[in-house]
């Protein structure tokens, strides 16, 4: 009996999941626009549960100004912000969408980006399902808004 060759083990073998690794977008890119509109419907589903603090133009302007960063995903896209506390530098998760588990692997990039920043914590600042979704995270605040003009 003639044994299999190389090619004929490969093709029985399944495909691996390879992990991409994301960053988040260089202000230089010149696919940035490209990109931002790609991920408009999911910043956009993230801010009709901000209290109308910002429109998509005005996350747009944040984060081109370099004060935010915008992590870009097929399926996903997220906004976050470093903020300086006086003992301490913390990631902000501010504004995400898309499929759960590709924002799950954005998290896990996003923080040891930030690690390269001095960042020593992470926070969300979102609905409570957030902090269920995501492991480690605790409730520390809430953030109840009331609108009077």
């Amino acid at each position: 009996m003639a044994q299999p060759s190389l090619a004929q083990e490969q093709s029985n073998l399944s495909p691996l999941r390879t992990r991409t690794t994301h960053r988040p977008i260089d202000l230089s890119d010149m696919q940035f626009w490209d990109k931002w509109k790609h991920c408009a419907p999911f910043i956009n589903a993230a801010l009709a549960y901000s209290g109308h603090s910002h429109t998509l133009d005005d996350v747009a302007k944040v984060v081109r100004e370099g004060d935010a960063q915008f992590w870009h995903a097929e399926d996903a896209g997220l906004v976050t912000e470093i903020i300086e506390y006086p003992r301490r530098r913390t990631l902000r998760f501010w504004l995400a969408g898309g499929d759960l588990n590709t924002l799950k692997d954005i998290e896990k990039d996003a923080i040891e980006w930030s690690k390269t920043w001095g960042c020593v914590s992470c926070e969300i600042v979102g609905r409570r399902g957030w902090v269920k979704a995501l492991e480690g995270y605790k409730d520390v605040a809430t953030i109840g808004v009331k609108d009077y003009g």
